[in-house]
């Protein structure tokens, strides 16, 4: 059986950081293998996989298909972890930036994150803030759902370029998320080109 094979024009690293149990590794599994497990592990480490993207050029009159790789990284959130990171995140391309939507604890850990991405990769890569677990939202008190405002303050704060609420367990909003990235850092760097 002949695999045909895809001819990559882009390939760019993606990061996924966050605290422990924010649901970064759940994000990563729906988007790479379109699988949820209600009991998945916390992530020893750092998970790495690669996946393509059909790119759509508008002027274009070549029919032949072209592809962006991301080679996505998802990084254990955990303290005892926390000193392999910085090597890890050297060279991204673009970052997500993920808590918990139902933990407010959690956001408040990104300043740490976002000061590791700050410090080891280009301080102008894309970054979107994504706030997981969408589907807990209608059933969690209103004063533990962390408020839109403390969002924008974090996103104005720091330059984030977005936001997206995601749920991994009803596959809300995630291939949206990698693609909205992934056309960031085409803008980015000057591709006249989006993924569709």
């Amino acid at each position: 059986m002949r695999v045909e094979q895809k001819r990559v024009v882009y390939t760019y690293k993606i990061v996924i950081v966050g605290a422990g149990g924010v649901g970064k590794t759940c994000l990563f599994n729906r988007y790479c293998f379109n699988s949820f497990n209600i009991n998945t592990m916390m992530t020893i480490g750092i998970n790495f996989h690669s996946t393509y993207l059909k790119l759509h050029y508008d002027l274009s009159e070549d029919e032949n298909d072209y592809y962006v790789v991301n080679a996505i990284f998802d990084f254990g959130g955990q303290e005892r972890f926390k000193p392999l990171i910085p090597q890890f995140l050297e060279g991204a391309s673009g970052a997500l930036l993920v808590f918990d939507s139902v933990r407010y604890p959690s956001l408040e850990q990104l300043d740490y994150w976002y000061e590791q991405l700050i410090e080891k990769a280009p301080s102008d890569i894309p970054k979107l803030l994504i706030g997981s677990k969408a589907d807990l939202l209608d059933k969690t008190p209103k004063g533990e759902i962390v408020k839109k405002e403390v969002i924008l303050e974090f996103m104005e704060r720091n330059g984030i370029d977005g936001f997206y609420r995601t749920s991994a367990l009803e596959n809300y909003n995630v291939l949206e998320v990698f693609k909205e990235l992934t056309n960031l850092i085409l803008k980015k760097n000057q591709v006249e080109a989006c993924v569709e």
